[in-house]
């Protein structure tokens, strides 16, 4: 009875999807215009952005942020699919080497996934309860269906999926996985800064994959589960698809002439998000709590943490605008629905 009613609920999300993801796909992306009333950083952001990611030309339409502004917003439909092949995330027996598998993080340290990595759980976690994969194989326990998936994939982890390494491929998502993105063409500053809980995300890359908030580390790991990020920090989820938790090198950037930190995207308060490190190698300095500092040519903008720090950016100082299902036609973020996957 359990199987029949969750194949029932996969039916359903599925039907629900595809309804939504038809507008959407009715489209072509068409020539990419520019606001000339939109901040720097968001005229940078759309100067470089995939054209293979946009599902329609992007415009400018009306919304209102989170913090009740209302204001004219970038409405962006896109595709989470990078243009690589995601993965590779968990490996597939104890004896694989790195090169089959994927990344994990602890404490702000970044670690292979490997083989190894995961004979090794009851000792790096100090538990001897971590027993991920069969003792008579030296084979990993890996979410490999999409129930499999659905089930692990999410803060509260179904329990015959727990002491699994947690791994959903890009096509194990409801449908297309295509999203719609409302992005202030101008910051609004909020009262207070918002931790990314329960916000959409952190940004957009220039590839149009999405920058998530932090990953519910604690939710996977009282599951015994880990959910490995691949080497550009990025993972599936049934219903966001692809997205990233950590900003890497093998993202597309716009160089700084002056020797800024290149950009990597754009936050969905409207700041421009870059890259921890300038090209000579050094740290900004005067970080906030966001990790956003003030510039005389950039203004307001965020850096990047390093790979291993659970949360790309620490909270948002502006107003944030929407990220919806791919039909979506408004905006209004004072609406808020938090999804339980990771």
């Amino acid at each position: 009875m359990i199987v029949f009613a969750r194949d029932f609920r996969r039916a359903l999300l599925t039907a629900f999807a595809l309804l939504w993801a038809i507008p959407a796909l009715s489209h072509e992306a068409g020539h990419l215009k520019i606001p000339a009333d939109a901040s720097l950083a968001m005229q940078a952001f759309l100067s470089h952005l995939s054209a293979d990611s946009l599902m329609q030309e992007p415009e400018v339409v009306d919304c209102t942020l989170s913090g009740g502004s209302k204001t004219k917003c970038i409405k962006l439909i896109l595709k989470q699919a990078p243009d690589y092949e995601p993965g590779p995330w968990c490996p597939g027996s104890i004896t694989d080497g790195p090169e089959a598998a994927g990344i994990w993080v602890k404490d702000g340290k970044v670690y292979d996934a490997d083989g190894e990595f995961i004979k090794n759980l009851a000792k790096f976690y100090d538990d001897p309860k971590w027993k991920m994969y069969d003792p008579a194989t030296g084979d990993v326990l890996v979410t490999r269906s999409f129930d499999a998936c659905y089930g692990a994939a999410r803060v509260d982890v179904w329990k015959e999926y727990y002491y699994y390494c947690a791994q959903c491929e890009v096509d194990q998502t409801v449908a297309a996985p295509i999203n719609t993105f409302f992005i202030p063409l101008n910051p609004v500053k909020a009262e207070s800064p918002t931790p990314l809980k329960d916000q959409p995300g952190a940004g957009v890359s220039m590839n149009g994959v999405r920058f998530e908030g932090p990953a519910p580390l604690t939710a996977i790991l009282k599951a015994y589960n880990i959910a490995p990020f691949d080497d550009c920090g990025g993972h599936v989820n049934p219903f966001a698809g692809y997205h990233y938790h950590f900003v890497t090198g093998c993202l597309e950037d716009i160089a700084d002439p002056g020797g800024h930190a290149p950009q990597v995207g754009i936050s969905v308060d409207g700041h421009g998000l870059f890259k921890l490190l300038d090209v000579n190698g050094n740290e900004p300095e005067g970080l906030d709590e966001c990790r956003g500092h003030s510039s005389e040519k950039l203004g307001y903008h965020y850096h990047a943490a390093e790979v291993g720090v659970n949360s790309i950016i620490g909270c948002h100082t502006g107003q944030t605008g929407c990220v919806s299902p791919g039909g979506t036609q408004t905006c209004d973020a004072t609406k808020k629905h938090a999804p339980p996957f990771q």
